[in-house]
């Protein structure tokens, strides 16, 4: 019931947009990136029920968008406040400060942490921690833009046993856990918790789902024990990992490893300053939602590599941001064709690169991507401090001030660009996005349909007039339980609207529906043809998943669609090198339910 009433609370909290400002936050339009919260915020109440911890939050100057975090635990009888000003502490702000991350410290309710389930529920209130962290409410002490997919759990002394069983309780809110100096952890509440159920998909709202059934002692996580009581929970997180012992490394004296590489088990016994536990280890790892029950834990990317170029530059008047991945293969001599991928709100062009990784695709089929960054914009009908966004589909009415075509001018100057500075396939131009980079891409396309030979609008829909008469394969997918967009086809709704506004403007046949199933079954997908077959709309739901972009849809999307599309000069659309005629929109309506009585009664 704590769990049940905990997760209420959290997504209570990350959607709430009203009520008094709490949050000062200051922004800069001059440096839009620069985080708009900085500096040290003590007693920060995360409350649960009766039970309310108190954190300490270091935040350093410099934040960008969808910035790391780490979440430290104290050992018993210590203020966040003081453990924060102490040694270690100090040394965890120096960390933030050279790696521009956030540190979040936090103490037991009752001064002492509740390993046996006896007393305050403090894994309820790291759990609340991790939802508030991620909020970005201005109702906030201190909100800032965190990437939900890579924080780190760290404790020490008793704070490090609590680590360990709120990390196991709460096993897909975390990229690893790190336990220093840790006493045992108690065998029967370890044993509890192992059997409870998890949030199916990490960092998401939708509730502990019956018919996923994930249970805690099943989730692979990543964990290093550092001079630190191993007894029964070592055992627990490499039966979790199902890992095998391996070589030991120069952090480790002994290491498991997974067949996944990224889940590590480690053990140590001499000492790791903040600045090793970060560098080794706790920055190292990511988790994701995915189409693997409680998700999927993976390595960060390394970014640093001469594929990926950086650019930050003036595009129409204002600094923007995008990173374009050039292929090894890439030597100027051929036009290769390029895929634009637009992230979703709050979060940036890293996060793309992370969770889509297209970059691994063009690797290996030689063609570039282009990963942009949205610009970070005071938005307060949105309830939050300064985040990226683009001004695409809703967001554009909740931008009234901003020139509605901002956007999707940058995106094509920034093409433009790409263009000028490599060889690019002008017939081979195609977009993508998730949530907010969705409806970015239905924008975009919808404002010059000639200008991409298809598109792929990712858990984010937009009813949008389309300008131009080009015809445009549009490939759709949700999540089963998508928390910003909907599979479910009943009439009127925003889903089935999209579908037929494209449907008419491609001129497919309603009535004549192919359906398909990949990946065993889990996605369920329908294809609208025109009158010759050719597939110009496709809508998949993507059973067991939630609001995320995921490497698979990128595997298919490529393969089964765009590389199938090419734009001739004049704008014909070719399908497998043959021309597409347009052909006249016949609809159908067996492929939706009617809209509910009451509905059509007030419609």
């Amino acid at each position: 019931m704590k769990k049940l009433l905990a997760l209420v609370l959290c997504v209570m909290l990350a959607l709430s947009t009203c009520g008094a400002l709490a949050a000062e936050y200051t922004y800069n339009p001059d440096k839009p990136y620069d985080g708009v919260m900085s500096g040290l915020f003590n007693n920060v109440a995360i409350t649960v029920g009766e039970d309310t911890g108190l954190a300490t939050y270091y935040l350093p100057e410099g934040l960008q968008p969808w910035t790391p975090a780490v979440i430290v635990l104290t050992p018993d009888n210590t203020t966040a406040e003081a453990f924060a000003a102490a040694e270690t502490g100090e040394q965890w702000k120096a960390v933030a400060e050279a790696n521009k991350i956030a540190v979040v410290f936090l103490a037991p309710v009752d001064g002492t942490w509740n390993l046996d389930g006896q007393g305050a529920d403090d894994g309820a209130i790291v759990n609340q921690l991790y939802f508030t962290m991620r909020s970005k409410s201005v109702e906030l002490d201190a909100p800032f833009s965190m990437d939900k997919t890579h924080t780190a759990l760290v404790g020490y002394g008793e704070g490090g046993a609590a680590a360990l069983l709120f990390g196991a309780e709460y096993a897909t809110d975390f990229a690893n856990i790190t336990a220093v100096d840790a006493p045992a952890v108690p065998k029967e509440t370890l044993e509890a918790i192992g059997e409870q159920l998890v949030l199916p998909f990490p960092a998401d709202g939708t509730g502990f789902v019956e018919e996923m059934h994930v249970v805690a002692k099943d989730v692979p996580t990543p964990v290093w024990f550092i001079q630190s009581e191993t007894e029964n929970v070592l055992d627990y997180y490499v039966n979790a990992g199902k890992a095998v012992q391996a070589e030991a490394n120069e952090q480790a004296e002994t290491v498991y490893a997974a067949e996944n590489a990224a889940v590590r088990i480690w053990v140590s016994d001499a000492t790791k300053t903040p600045e090793i536990i970060w560098d080794a280890f706790a920055s190292q790892n990511k988790r994701y939602m995915g189409m693997e029950d409680g998700g999927r834990v993976a390595f960060v990317t390394d970014m640093t590599t001469e594929n990926f170029v950086f650019h930050e530059e003036d595009v129409n008047g204002e600094t923007r941001r995008w990173i374009t991945y050039v292929p090894s293969s890439y030597d100027g001599s051929q036009a290769v064709p390029v895929v634009m991928s637009i992230h979703g709100y709050t979060a940036s062009m890293q996060s793309m690169v992370e969770e889509s990784r297209w970059h691994e695709i063009a690797e290996k089929e030689g063609f570039i991507v282009i990963y942009p960054q949205g610009h970070v914009r005071d938005l307060p009908a949105m309830g939050n401090v300064p985040c990226a966004m683009w001004v695409g589909g809703m967001f554009s009415t909740l931008a009234p001030d901003l020139d509605p075509n901002v956007d999707v001018n940058a995106l094509n100057t920034i093409l433009d660009r790409t263009q000028a500075e490599y060889n690019v396939d002008a017939s081979r131009i195609y977009c993508t996005g998730h949530s907010n980079g969705s409806m970015m891409t239905l924008t975009a396309a919808s404002a010059n349909t000639s200008r991409f030979a298809a598109i792929a609008p990712i858990g984010g829909f937009a009813t949008t007039e389309i300008q131009t008469d080009a015809l445009l394969p549009t490939w759709m997918i949700c999540g089963e339980y998508d928390s910003a967009a909907t599979p479910e086809m009943v009439e009127g709704n925003g889903t089935v609207t999209m579908l037929q506004v494209w449907n008419a403007h491609n001129g497919v046949d309603e009535t004549k529906i192919v359906t398909s199933e990949q990946y065993d079954g889990q996605w369920q997908t329908m294809t609208f043809e025109n009158a010759d077959g050719v597939p110009l709309v496709r809508f998949s739901n993507v059973l067991r998943t939630a609001h995320i972009y995921m490497p698979e849809e990128p595997q298919t999307i490529w393969y089964e669609f765009f590389s199938k599309y090419t734009r001739g000069e004049d704008g014909t659309l070719y399908y497998e090198g043959n021309p597409v005629t347009a052909g006249t929109y016949t609809a159908g309506t067996a492929w939706y339910a009617p809209a509910p009585a009451e509905e059509a009664a007030a419609n």
